[in-house]
Formats: structure tokens, C-alpha cells, sequence
């Protein structure tokens, strides 16, 4: 299990790469499991931002791992377990209060491009490849991955890569906001991902929190709230030890030093 995981810190970024680069980095029930693991100690150590990515230049990940699906869909328990393996692993990604940036080489299919649509950034090569090809294997993907899929593309878009099952190129999935951002090889990949974790690490925790939980909010459809209760959440911020830092060395000429206090 441990081989088809590498998890480490890089300073303050953590890094989850799935390393099954045998079978273009397919994720197994087990997989699923481990990720979840991974992610909360990541967590749990203090890391400022998640990078994850796949092991070799083929593939992200391809998806689940087919060749396991006579045992995990063989029964409506089993098929039900798997299902929630992958849902709380994205659902694990997107309720983190830090940026997690998927960065992307080669194939994202299925599960892969709905744990890469799980990342709040996403970087690719002009090898990557992207999409969901349940509707070929006659089968749907649940509504949390079909919902964030949504908020990614829009409706329109959204449906043209669930209907179709058709792939897409880097260029076109940086079109309609699949990637953020397109790089020319795997090096430069790894370097950019390591490079935005580092320019999260910069700004203040509790703000980052703050504004993606507040997108989400959004996005998900959660009720505004009301004006006096929006200015009463807003102005917390005032009352963190990263404000006061931020004005002090706005006021020195240097750079703050964010704690998350």
C-alpha cells in the first residue's frame, strides 16, 4: 500500500503522488482509503497548502482500478462501499481550510479527473488529458462529483464531458476551466505546483480559510447571510494576530510572517 502512495513534506507543502505508474496511476479501494489517511496527516502536521499529483509522465490517474471491480461492485454493499471511498476522499479535499492544487500529467479520467476537480487549482502539461467516461461503461458518477464539475465548467460544458465520455486536450480543458494553468513538461510541472504551495504559504491561514469556504458556500448554494452577520464575520479578521503582523510590516518594509493566530 505504502508504494502506491508517496506522501512528504517540501517545507511547509505537503505531497500526495500516486505512484502506480504500471497501470497509469489507477487508484484501488484501498487507495482511496489510504488517500484519506494521507491527507489528514497531512493535516494534522501543520502544512500550508497540498500539492497532489501521479507518479510518471502517462497519467494523473486513470480512474479507478477496473480489474478490482468484480470485487467491489459485485454486491450493492460492496458498490456502495466503493462509491463512498471516493466521494469522502473528495469531499475531504474540498472541506480543507488550505489550497490543494492538482498538478496534472498525461490521463485524469473518472475518478482522476473527479479528485482532480476536487483540487482547488489545477496545473497540467500539454500531455494532459481530461475526462469522465462513465456513460461508455454504462454506468453514472455520483451528484457531489457531478456538482463540482458544474461549478468548474458550468452546466454547458459540464454535460458536454459527461454526455460525450470524449477526452480533452490541455488546451481545451484550459479553455473552459478544467486547468488554470498550462506548463510545457513534467519538470516545470512539479516546479510550478511547489511554487504556488510556497506563494499560499506567504498569506495569512485564516484568510485563505475564510475566502475558500466562503466560495464554496457559494457555489453549493448555502443562503446568504444577512448583512449585519456578514460584517460581523468579515471583521474577525481585525481581532488575528496575522492582522496585526501584516500592518506591522507593511509599516517596517518587510515581509509578514503569517502564524495563523
Amino acid at each position: 500500500m505504502e508504494t502506491f502512495l508517496i506522501v512528504e513534506q517540501r517545507g511547509p507543502v505537503g505531497w500526495i503522488t500516486i505512484n502506480r505508474p504500471e497501470k497509469r496511476n489507477a487508484i484501488s479501494l484501498e487507495m482511496w482509503y489510504g488517500l484519506q489517511q494521507a491527507i489528514k496527516e497531512l493535516e494534522r502536521s501543520g502544512i500550508r497548502a497540498l500539492v497532489i499529483t501521479g507518479a510518471g509522465e502517462a497519467a494523473f490517474a486513470s480512474g479507478a482500478d477496473i480489474m478490482e471491480f468484480e470485487d467491489t461492485k459485485r454486491t450493492p454493499e460492496a458498490a456502495r462501499e466503493s462509491f463512498l471511498s471516493v466521494d469522502d476522499t473528495c469531499r475531504l479535499l474540498k472541506e480543507l481550510p488550505i489550497p490543494v492544487i492538482g498538478a496534472i500529467d498525461g490521463y485524469a479520467i473518472g475518478g482522476g479527473l473527479e479528485l482532480a476537480v476536487s483540487c482547488d487549482f489545477r496545473i497540467g502539461t500539454q500531455r494532459a488529458r481530461l475526462g469522465i467516461t462513465s456513460t461508455k461503461m454504462g454506468i453514472t458518477i455520483g451528484w457531489g462529483h457531478i456538482r463540482r464539475l458544474v461549478e468548474a465548467l458550468g452546466p454547458s460544458w459540464a454535460l458536454d464531458l459527461l454526455l460525450s465520455s470524449r477526452l480533452v486536450d490541455a488546451d481545451e480543458a484550459l479553455r473552459i476551466g478544467l486547468l488554470q494553468r498550462i506548463v510545457p513538461d513534467h519538470a516545470m510541472l512539479l516546479k510550478e505546483a511547489q511554487a504556488l504551495g510556497e506563494l499560499f504559504v506567504e498569506r495569512a491561514p485564516q484568510a485563505l480559510a475564510w475566502v475558500k469556504k466562503i466560495v464554496y458556500d457559494i457555489t453549493t448554494g448555502v443562503a446568504a447571510p444577512a448583512p449585519i452577520d456578514d460584517a460581523n464575520a468579515a471583521i474577525r479578521c481585525f481581532e488575528t494576530a496575522d492582522f496585526q503582523e501584516a500592518v506591522q510590516a507593511f509599516r517596517a518594509k518587510r515581509k509578514p510572517h503569517f502564524t495563523g493566530h
